[in-house]
């Protein structure tokens, strides 16, 4: 089996991913026992419960090759979120989030103060992955590049799927960030019923387990440079074909100096099986603060896929400009964005120029 094009980003990793396998798991028995042991004979006090949301409004002219339509849109979303304390000091959260069609969707429990774990944080939770968190950290005045024009594969590691999360915020005072999450079986969605299982699948493949371990922190001595990488292992359990899944990693780096701020990351995907397919994505983007309300930046992707079935590459290019304007409580966005063999189709471009207010409430 050739070797992953993630190895090339996180070479580390993958020369001790079987032992960082194995130690992921004994990563997440150790975290249940403690979880365990701290709500052992304890009971919780009375806690705060609260309501937040927001509402974003949108007018979008799309280009191209893109599906025209009502260019007005609308998106809002609830989370209801609630705290307390066990009677041993262990701190606990929860958030709920409510689609618009007040359907239920992420949510998440978080536990700290937790005996043996220090200052670091336990949650059971599917409300983003560590990895999905930096799938691109250049910096942006509104939104990413590939917000509303382009289909790229970029990172994403066990976002969307129930599990365990492990943070530490202050690696021995270094300023670093350790974040690192596991899950029995990916792309099974939210929590299940109590005592159900999700994520069954028939035939001969079905997903595995999955992990994200990423770190992310300021460099010391070099004021406004911040650095990151994470990498993730997606399995697949076939009895047809061993050693199936998915390897993902990512590096950035932004340097912030007066109003501009820089970045660049480079980013990996490869699916192993059959035919290996591989997403090969550099990011650049650069910005600038005009003042406390109102910032630009100029941002650009390049995806490149290559596949052993189809034999030759496509190179995705997506280029945008970005403003936005902050009053009050509310945000004005602007974003013109164009991109070249979108969603990895030779000569097929798209554009779209939008418009967008947010308010928190």
């Amino acid at each position: 089996m050739k070797k992953s094009p993630v190895l090339y980003i996180f070479t580390p990793v993958y020369l001790n991913k079987h032992n960082m396998e194995i130690n992921m798991k004994n990563v997440t028995k150790a975290g249940i026992s403690a979880l365990a042991g701290a709500l052992a004979f304890t009971s919780a006090n009375a806690g705060d419960v609260s309501i937040t949301g927001s509402m974003i409004a949108s007018y979008t002219n799309l280009g191209g090759y893109n599906t025209t339509g009502n260019p007005f849109g609308l998106n809002k979303e609830l989370s209801i979120t609630g705290s307390g304390e066990l009677d041993n000091g262990t701190s606990l959260a929860y958030k709920q989030t409510v689609t618009g069609a007040f359907a239920y969707n992420d949510s998440e429990l978080v536990f700290s103060n937790l005996p043996m774990l220090g200052s670091a944080t336990l949650a059971l939770t599917s409300t983003g992955s560590p990895l999905d968190a930096i799938d691109d950290k250049t910096p942006i005045a509104f939104e990413e590049a590939n917000a509303a024009v382009g289909s790229i594969d970029d990172v994403a590691g066990v976002n969307g799927t129930y599990g365990i999360r492990y943070t530490l915020a202050d690696i021995g005072g270094s300023g670093f960030t350790l974040d690192a999450m596991y899950v029995p079986k990916h792309g099974t969605g939210d929590a299940a019923n109590e005592k159900g299982t999700s994520g069954d699948v028939a035939g001969t493949q079905a997903n595995d387990d999955g992990y994200d371990v990423v770190l992310t922190g300021a460099v010391p001595a070099v004021e406004g440079l911040n650095i990151g990488l994470g990498y993730s292992k997606l399995s697949k359990n076939d009895i047809l074909a061993a050693d199936q899944g998915v390897d993902e990693g990512t590096a950035y780096a932004t340097y912030a100096i007066g109003g501009f701020t820089v970045g660049y990351q480079k980013g990996a995907v490869a699916s192993s099986g059959t035919a290996e397919t591989a997403y090969l994505n550099e990011y650049v983007g650069v910005s600038y603060a005009i003042s406390d309300d109102l910032s630009v930046s100029y941002n650009r992707i390049e995806s490149r896929k290559s596949s052993d079935a189809v034999g030759d590459a496509v190179d995705q290019e997506i280029d945008s400009i970005s403003l936005s304007y902050t009053v009050g409580g509310m945000t004005i966005g602007v974003l013109d964005a164009e991109a070249d063999n979108a969603a990895y189709t030779r000569g097929r471009t798209q554009s779209a120029t939008s418009v967008q207010m947010s308010v928190a409430f």
